[in-house]
């Protein structure tokens, strides 16, 4: 099996955990790797989660017809969220099956936690499991669903479990109220009732070609859930079957070999470390002044109106990286051509993490007269400050995006060099 990695950053680090976690043999492919072939040897593709234009972006020209070619000819395709919005017709997007996203002033644009899914068919990836099981949602589109004779609904969502939030309202704390949810909707200037969610498929399945994708928003890949690690196992199996079927046995594909043949040395080692300890002393600025907390490991629960997802997936990616980098085996080269990218990226987190302070105590002083939003003017310094770091679009851009880029080819480099399972 392929994992795309471009543009995952913290969702590509959680399904590679849980692949690892559940003994899936698998290849880290780069969309270079991609452009120039590399689907070839594989049955199945896996696309985490991360924004869908960012992934179009880098897969754009030949990336983008290989995956198709790679579809049609048998294979498999495998889309967590953001991969699963990568397939799909509507901009941004590669235009892989016929299924568009649902306009955001229809959807729930802001959900996250747990909730319940409910099969829809006698599929065989729900072989051996119950009709209702317990998975996670982080900030999910919606499909805008037509069924057809390609495509097949394999679970839709059924109920709220009991840490589902619609933005920062956990929904089994306002079941206890009598809750009018147009009036908060008014309040929050959003679509906050979870009906617009419940009852809507949440994995579909279309044929294309003699191939077959499987579109999941649900991250089934989010560790420590049981039950959909299991179902995401199941789909992996069922992929890989059909895919053997129709394209034909194929030889195990060698590994792609990492752009640094040996290990960081020392020098890059404390750059990368230097890197880290920047972010993490902004999460913990930003857990003074009560921005954030953890909700897990690998993910913060932030203030509405502010960036908490980017300042924690730096975080949670400069971490894996120096811990991927620390274990690299071998011995460094001298010169050592880990040692610049390294020293750049430390210079980028540093004054990212500076400025970052300042916008997050100007965003703080914004937020006493006013409703915080990420988007639209808010006053002269905070949005100069937000153009200068993440751009004007919800999908990051400015200073971020850059500095995203450089841990994404990174961590790529140290999973490479670290190798992988089977």
């Amino acid at each position: 099996m392929a994992l795309l990695w471009d543009q995952s950053m913290v969702w590509g680090l959680i399904c590679v955990e849980t692949l690892n976690r559940l003994g899936v043999s698998h290849h880290v492919l780069g969309a270079s790797d991609v452009a120039a072939g590399a689907l070839g040897g594989y049955h199945t593709l896996l696309v985490p989660g991360g924004w869908a234009s960012h992934k179009v972006k880098a897969l754009e020209g030949a990336g983008k017809e290989r995956i198709g070619e790679f579809i049609a000819a048998g294979g498999g395709y495998l889309g967590f969220c953001g991969g699963a919005g990568l397939a799909l017709s509507s901009p941004p997007a590669l235009g892989l099956v016929p299924i568009e996203r649902m306009p955001v002033r229809e959807r729930l644009p802001s959900a996250s936690g747990g909730v319940w899914i409910r099969s829809e068919t006698a599929h065989p990836a729900w072989k051996g499991l119950p009709q209702t099981i317990p998975v996670s949602i982080w900030w999910p589109s919606q499909f805008k669903w037509q069924a057809t004779a390609e495509s097949l609904c394999l679970a839709s969502y059924w109920k709220a479990g009991n840490d589902f939030c619609v933005a920062d309202l956990t929904v089994t704390d306002m079941k206890n109220e009598a809750v009018s949810w147009p009036r908060w909707e008014r309040s929050y200037g959003i679509n906050l009732d979870p009906g617009r969610l419940l009852g809507h498929p949440a994995i579909v399945e279309v044929r294309r070609g003699r191939g077959r994708l499987v579109l999941s928003y649900p991250h089934l890949e989010t560790p420590g859930d049981l039950w959909g690690n299991r179902l995401f196992h199941n789909l992996l199996v069922f992929l890989d079957l059909e895919a053997s079927r129709d394209s034909g046995p194929k030889s195990p594909p060698e590994a792609p070999a990492a752009r640094f043949s040996a290990p960081p040395g020392k020098g890059a080692l404390r750059l990368l470390q230097s890197a880290k300890e920047s972010a993490e002393a902004l999460i913990e600025f930003g857990e003074r002044h009560l921005f954030w907390r953890w909700r897990t490991d690998w993910l913060l629960n932030w203030r509405r109106g502010i960036r908490g997802l980017e300042y924690g997936s730096m975080a949670v990616a400069l971490r894996s990286l120096f811990a991927e980098a620390s274990r690299s085996p071998g011995i460094p080269d001298d010169p050592d051509p880990w040692e610049e990218p390294a020293g750049r990226l430390e210079s980028q987190v540093r004054s990212f993490c500076t400025l970052a302070r300042r916008l997050l105590l100007e965003e703080k002083r914004a937020a006493q007269n006013r409703v915080l939003t990420k988007l639209g003017t808010i006053d002269k310094t905070v949005d100069e400050l937000r153009g200068h770091l993440f751009g004007r679009r919800m999908d990051h851009g400015g200073v971020c995006r850059d500095l995203f880029d450089g841990v994404d080819d990174l961590l790529l480099q140290a999973l490479r060099l670290n190798g992988q399972p089977g």
